[in-house]
């Protein structure tokens, strides 16, 4: 695989959800391509588009832009975080690009983790798109492994206080962690008080994706919570979800006054970073509108 110098196409076009969202293409115009190329597990699109900056695309899905990337970062890392009283160890699954790994840094914590089963994307991310992992992968409490995630996890049970499933969707190479023998390994794999967090993909999807995956969670875990978030790269109507799942911490009690006292201590002066998270919007991506609210156990 090589970097592109010439311009071939004018517009990306992202392909409906095989056997899912069969009504609607999203297109961009490519101001200028970037990288192209396959590895072993699946194609690697970037190029950028005006008004979105640098953009990702795996197997013709878009994954993030440079104009917003940082919500869907902050937010699958600084709302687990929070929400734990004293996280230590954390494992990201997925999250080639670096994202996750840069504003997990940002907390105190004494182990991180991270696997994916795609060590290309790694390199190919560290080289192209550096901006999202700045420096990230020479920190010296990251462990990196590149193999299949389900075995990683396997093999570190009750280790990890918080575990972050920066996934693909479930087609390719991200269709094995939205089944239920991983979700039991990752429940295996967190501390008595540990949470975990899935990308799950839009609300719009709520019948078809998220009902299941939480019947599969809510056989394991105490508390799951949907957290929305705006993602305006994604062909989703720009509602998005991740799921919260914790054993003990019920997210729904933590008050405002908490999450920022804990911001303050574990960040400091580098909350300032921060574009999109803040104890406000840690809460208001927990209130979900009524069609997709989660029955009560």
């Amino acid at each position: 695989m090589k970097a592109i110098s010439a311009k071939k196409e004018k517009w990306f076009v992202e392909a409906a959800f095989p056997g899912i969202r069969r009504c609607k293409k999203d297109t961009f115009r490519v101001e200028k391509e970037i990288f192209s190329g396959r590895t072993k597990y699946q194609k690697i699109y970037i190029f950028e588009s005006l008004g979105f900056g640098k953009m990702l695309a795996l197997d013709g899905i878009i994954q993030f832009s440079q104009s917003d990337e940082f919500i869907y970062h902050e937010i699958i890392a600084h709302v687990p975080l929070m929400t734990h009283p004293d996280p230590q160890r954390l494992l990201v699954v997925g999250g080639g690009d670096g994202g996750v790994l840069r504003e997990a840094r940002k907390h105190p914590l004494k182990e991180m983790s991270l696997v994916d089963i795609d060590e290309e994307v790694v390199g190919i991310a560290r080289q192209y798109l550096p901006f999202v992992s700045q420096g990230s992968f020479t920190d010296k409490r990251l462990t990196l492994a590149f193999q299949d995630g389900r075995e990683f996890i396997k093999a570190h049970k009750n280790h990890f206080d918080i575990i972050v499933v920066d996934s693909t969707d479930p087609v390719g190479p991200g269709k094995a962690l939205f089944q239920g023998d991983f979700y039991k390994s990752v429940h295996e794999a967190l501390t008595e008080d540990g949470i975990a967090i899935f990308q799950l993909g839009p609300f719009l999807d709520f019948d078809i994706i998220i009902k299941g995956t939480v019947e599969k969670l809510s056989k394991l875990f105490t508390y799951l919570n949907p957290v929305r978030l705006p993602m305006p790269s994604y062909s989703c109507g720009c509602e998005y979800c991740f799921l919260m799942a914790s054993k003990k911490v019920d997210p729904a009690k933590l008050a405002l006054p908490v999450l920022k006292r804990r911001l303050q201590q574990r960040l400091g002066a580098k909350a300032a970073d921060l574009k999109y998270y803040s104890p406000e919007m840690h809460l208001a991506s927990l209130v979900t509108p009524k069609i997709w609210r989660l029955k009560k156990r």
